[in-house]
């Protein structure tokens, strides 16, 4: 994998989120902006999977998605090739977090129970909310908002994996926000939030 593009891709859409979320003080909130990047980050596992497998191969939305709808008539999309590019193959998100956690030596959060809990508050309240954790706006509202001028960045990227550039943007942060908030609570709001995510419907997509 060549990782000029993805690396300029991550350092664009990092310049740009800091300073699309700071605070009129000038100020950054750490756990709003790994709430967003998260959220990017599961959003364009869906969306790569749309692009690789619908777009690209001719597939039907039914052969690569389980469509739920909740009782409001929300739609939620499960996919296993979506799940590979949260945590599967060596180049998903959780890889690029893990490596994070290796090098500052931290714990990993429990992402089985991650993923656990994404599958059983689906459709709930507590669906788009991380846990125990006070951000700007919920998971929803940060894919809403920071979608397009995202997807206009990492757009650049090869078919199927805009998601590695919001993976790498999300490892800056890390290492940015190290002295303020632990490694392992860093990435588990990232999961959470990406796990939540990757499931949404927005703007019919």
């Amino acid at each position: 994998m060549n990782n000029t593009v993805y690396k300029k891709c991550a350092d664009e859409l990092f310049a740009r989120l800091m300073l699309g979320l700071k605070n009129p003080d000038g100020s950054l909130h750490p756990q709003s902006f790994l709430c967003c990047l998260g959220s990017l980050a599961g959003y364009a596992c869906k969306c790569d999977v749309i692009d690789e497998y619908i777009k690209g191969k001719g597939l039907a939305l039914s052969d690569v998605f389980d469509v739920i709808p909740s009782k409001s008539g929300e739609k939620f999309y499960f996919s296993e090739l979506a799940d590979e590019k949260l945590a599967g193959d060596d180049h998903s998100v959780w890889t690029y977090i893990s490596a994070v956690l290796v090098k500052t030596e931290a714990k990993a959060p429990d992402i089985k129970e991650i993923f656990e809990h994404a599958v059983k508050s689906c459709g709930s309240a507590e669906f788009v909310k991380v846990r125990s954790c006070e951000t700007g706006e919920d998971i929803r509202g940060y894919a809403e908002l920071m979608w397009k001028p995202a997807h206009e960045i990492i757009k650049e990227c090869p078919q199927g994996t805009m998601y590695v550039s919001v993976a790498m943007a999300a490892q800056k942060a890390m290492m940015a926000f190290r002295n303020v908030l632990s490694v392992t609570e860093q990435a588990r709001i990232l999961m959470e939030s990406a796990a939540a995510a990757a499931r949404l419907s927005l703007a019919g997509k």
